[in-house]
């Protein structure tokens, strides 16, 4: 079953009930989906597997639905770490340069965005969607830009070409593109992976662009530098192991969220690692040390800020000094992952 954030609450409430004497945690640290699911592994692994306390940091994980919620905590300061969406934290500058939020850690190198169709539908390109109807989660969906810049990038009008019908998630969506309502889906990696184990085989199109950070509050980060530091090799160690071993990566999520309901533990767990693992192919792999953990630059941002200047999301770029720094990256990049690696190979 997924957990939802209120329940993640409820949770959260019991154990501390039963924990008063609890020392504070070093670290809040939270994800941004509504559920949590095995593929959000890179951030709550270090917990259940010791990867937070190996580099010396105790950490407080939770979840706020989605990433305007996710920036709001940690602006706020009631949230010190949290994985957001960069289009969010920059649109966010534009509005208030001095929020107190910076980007520390660049996670989903490539696009969670992308538009799918059945692989026998003919449909070969993206201008092969002329007249077609696309599904959308809703029509607020963060995916909906993404979408629009693939349309436009195509020679489509987004506006006219195309229709968007809200089909929500998971098997309801997948039940919209079998009854033949809509004809492609845009929504996001996790839910398209998904659905692909509910018996679709798919083609994917996408645009290539970064898409997801880790970002701290930025007076928590003037005062704990060697902490945010520790938190971000404890996400490249819950990297590493859930790229290594993803079933045992969905087990630990079982342990602490319990295993879906109506499916046999054979089945939950093929649709759970191949969603995790779909997914992981937007972070960085563990084997290539080619990219180092976390590693970002000035056009990473550009390449994200053009295209929502595109899309008219934004007047005009805003200033990178305060919108990210690197001077972490150095120190995050000492991580020894064999740890992650020899505790995944124990477990197979």
């Amino acid at each position: 079953m997924k957990m939802t954030f209120m329940k993640g609450l409820a949770v959260g409430a019991v154990y501390l009930a039963s924990m008063v004497a609890a020392p504070a945690q070093d670290v809040r640290l939270y994800g941004a989906s509504a559920t949590l699911d095995a593929y959000h592994g890179f951030l709550f692994l270090g917990n259940p597997l010791g990867f937070y306390e190996k580099e010396g940091v105790s950490v407080d994980f939770g979840t706020a639905a989605g990433s305007a919620a996710t920036l709001q905590l940690l602006a706020s300061g009631q949230v010190d770490m949290g994985y957001i969406g960069m289009d969010v934290l920059i649109l966010a500058k534009r509005t208030n340069p001095d929020l107190p939020v910076t980007a520390v850690y660049l996670h989903d190198r490539e696009n969670i965005y992308e538009i799918i169709v059945p692989a026998d539908s003919g449909i070969n390109s993206v201008a092969d969607l002329d007249g077609k109807n696309i599904g959308v989660a809703n029509l607020a969906s963060g995916a909906i830009p993404n979408l629009k810049g693939m349309l436009t990038d195509a020679g489509l009008n987004p506006n006219t070409s195309v229709g968007l019908i809200p089909v929500g998630n998971g098997a309801q969506a997948a039940a919209a593109l079998r009854a033949g309502r809509v004809d492609a889906l845009a929504l996001f990696r996790a839910q398209h992976a998904l659905i692909e184990t509910l018996g679709f085989e798919f083609t994917y199109f996408t645009r290539e662009a970064p898409s997801a950070i880790i970002a701290a509050n930025t007076r928590f980060l003037e005062n704990n530098r060697d902490k945010v530091v520790s938190v971000l090799r404890g996400i490249a160690l819950g990297s590493t192991f859930a790229q290594a071993n993803p079933e045992e990566a969905v087990r630990e999520f079982w342990k602490l969220y319990g295993m879906p309901q109506g499916l046999t533990e054979e089945e939950a767990m093929a649709r759970s690692t191949h969603v995790l693992t779909g997914t992981a192919q937007l972070w960085k792999d563990h084997r290539d040390d080619s990219v180092r953990w976390g590693e970002m630059d000035e056009s990473h941002w550009r390449i994200m800020q053009d295209f929502l200047i595109e899309q008219r999301l934004l007047d005009e770029a805003v200033p990178m000094e305060g919108l990210f720094t690197t001077d972490l990256l150095d120190d995050v990049n000492e991580v020894d992952i064999s740890p992650a690696l020899e505790l995944a190979e124990s477990r197979r």
